[in-house]
């Protein structure tokens, strides 16, 4: 095992394919892999499986796929005996912005430690079919000029997946989230409405990812979800009960570049309405929530059921370390 770099996350998945023959893989490419025609609007995803959304691209994936912003594959494997915390369930990943340690492993994890996955976005990967040994394979597709990759040693679930792909029609996504970043998101915004207090009982929540925006790179939708039943109620009630305020801070070593950055919009639906939520998780001193009539602190119980939409169990949330939450 030697350490390669500390850098940018997304740099780690172009090796599955481009150093793919060095490991004996097989690359074959340009298969029908370009970007596809503007699709009819969506339908909704059959059962079993989800629509997953990002920028202008939306793909269905089995249910029990898990969000991430962490691939198995920029590790050689855990020591015996001890776990990292990533979660070996199949997973779908968007890039993280932020700086990552990655491991030099070879184009492909050891067998026992592959997991399959969809991953979107990723520099200097072409369209095709790479293959590896026992089966295992990482396809390519791009379209609407998102690419894809799934990895995975199910050739029919590959294509499942990648079929499904197509651009997303209007202006949100399968889930209602608004593609273009919505203005309330803007440093120094509000939200309008009458306030959490005034909704009554929730019975679901819609969280909306998009990241900040920078001069070199604009602000683009980086993911959709809807939260419903039991966890709704229980997010709403977290969400009420937060301490009023501003904060955490960040500590310095924490603290967020802009273009790593990513805010949230929530839709807390109530037996007496709706209310927009902005939430700021990854700013240095104005995190927390707001309602358009208080300003709360993230917490634990706000803060993590809210970032696993883009994170999974395993969160490269630096804020977590000033919640105290690992």
């Amino acid at each position: 095992m030697r350490i390669v770099v500390r850098g940018i996350a997304v740099v780690a998945l172009a090796a599955v394919s481009v150093a793919a023959l060095a490991a004996g893989g097989e690359a074959v490419l340009g298969q029908d892999e370009t970007a596809v025609a503007v699709a009819p609007p969506t339908a909704p995803s059959e059962p079993g499986w989800r629509w997953e959304s990002y920028r202008t691209v939306k793909v269905q994936v089995p249910d029990s796929w898990q969000d991430s912003a962490y691939s198995h594959l920029w590790t050689c494997g855990e020591p015996k005996g001890q776990s990292n915390g990533i979660s070996k369930a199949p997973l779908v990943g968007r890039p993280y912005r932020g700086p990552v340690m990655m491991i030099d492993c070879g184009p492909v994890s050891p067998l026992a430690e592959r997991v399959p996955h969809l991953w979107f976005g990723g520099p200097n990967v072409q369209p095709g079919i790479t293959t590896f040994d026992h089966g295992w394979a990482s396809e390519v597709r791009v379209v609407d000029g998102v690419t894809l990759t799934v990895f995975g040693d199910d050739a029919a679930l590959r294509r499942r997946i990648l079929d499904s792909a197509e651009p997303i029609s209007g202006t949100t996504d399968p889930n209602g989230c608004a593609i273009a970043r919505p203005a309330v998101l803007a440093d120094g915004q509000r939200p309008t409405g009458p306030g959490l207090s005034a909704i009554g009982e929730v019975s679901s929540i819609r969280v909306c990812a998009y990241s900040y925006g920078t001069a070199g790179e604009p602000s683009t939708f980086q993911a959709g979800h809807v939260i419903s039943g039991d966890a709704a109620r229980r997010l709403g009630d977290a969400l009420r009960a937060a301490p009023p305020g501003v904060g955490p801070a960040m500590s310095a070593s924490n603290c967020q570049q802009s273009s790593q950055r990513d805010d949230l919009l929530v839709t807390v639906s109530g037996q007496n309405g709706e209310q927009t939520v902005v939430v700021r998780y990854a700013t240095c001193r104005s995190n927390g929530t707001d309602d358009g009539t208080t300003l709360r602190q993230l917490t634990t119980d706000t803060l993590v059921p809210l970032s696993k939409v883009l994170y999974a169990q395993w969160a490269p949330l630096p804020i977590l370390d000033d919640l105290g939450a690992r």
